[in-house]
């Protein structure tokens, strides 16, 4: 009877998903704006990923802070960053910033080593900063456009540009190469738990996202606005950006 809970409870979650999917709200005016012409698909997947994290993720998110001390929270906060360094030190070196890989390796090495598996920050302390940079933002600064904005089932926003930065960290993460003769329950509970880590990194956004009169379109604009500052390295024309944000319905006052 035990053996069935589990599975009672992916297929309740993956109901409210999908009933989530089915009363997605899909404006009049969808895929108009020349940077999400698939706005129609992504609404439906932006849904399927609402249910899922208000069934599931959010509640162990807030389960896991609740339980957990702070200081556990970070030593696990700062071993999971430890495993995207590789990838760091890579996309540094490719977009020609050679010093900056360089010190991404040392940096991953230092934390690895004297940090006990990324569980402490050793490396910052000694001057060796965080210099993050990823496979979207090599393409981009290699002159690849962004292209249409997507939303990915679970994943997330992204881009059909930025999509393949996730297959380059998976290549790229010790984990994935650690755990690959491994019995699959290390890989599935080590993976969940990122994805817990990571859900919970967001709570305290959760006021603003109630107070968000279109929490899609919010989020839309803010992703394509960061992708662009962080391809360009911080250097971006606010009058552009300021352009290129959407236009949202305010309710007037009575």
């Amino acid at each position: 009877m035990n053996n069935k809970r589990p599975v009672g409870v992916l297929l309740g979650c993956a109901a409210v998903a999908l009933l989530a999917t089915g009363c997605a709200e899909i404006p009049s005016n969808a895929g108009e704006n020349p940077a999400d012409p698939w706005e129609t698909m992504n609404r439906h997947v932006w849904s399927f990923n609402d249910g899922i994290d208000r069934a599931v993720l959010k509640p162990a998110a807030e389960g896991y802070v609740k339980v957990t001390p702070e200081i556990v929270r970070t030593g696990v906060s700062n071993a999971f960053d430890n495993l995207f360094v590789p990838s760091h030190a890579l996309n540094n070196t490719l977009q020609g910033k050679v010093d900056d890989g360089i010190g991404s390796v040392f940096r991953f090495l230092v934390n690895t080593t004297f940090g006990i598996g990324g569980l402490f920050d050793v490396a910052s302390r000694i001057g060796l900063e965080a210099k993050p940079e990823d496979f979207g933002q090599t393409l981009g600064a290699w002159g690849v456009p962004s292209g249409p904005y997507v939303v990915l089932p679970l994943l997330g926003p992204s881009s059909t540009r930025d999509m393949w930065r996730f297959a380059e960290e998976f290549g790229t993460s010790p984990l994935t190469y650690a755990l690959w003769h491994e019995d699959w329950y290390w890989s599935t509970g080590i993976g969940a738990l990122t994805v817990v880590e990571a859900r919970a990194r967001l709570l305290p956004l959760e006021d603003i996202r109630k107070n968000t009169v279109d929490d899609y379109v919010a989020v839309r604009d803010a992703y394509l606005a960061q992708r662009r500052m962080l391809v360009n390295d911080g250097k971006v024309d606010e009058a552009e950006e300021l352009q290129s944000l959407t236009a949202l319905p305010v309710d007037d006052e009575e």
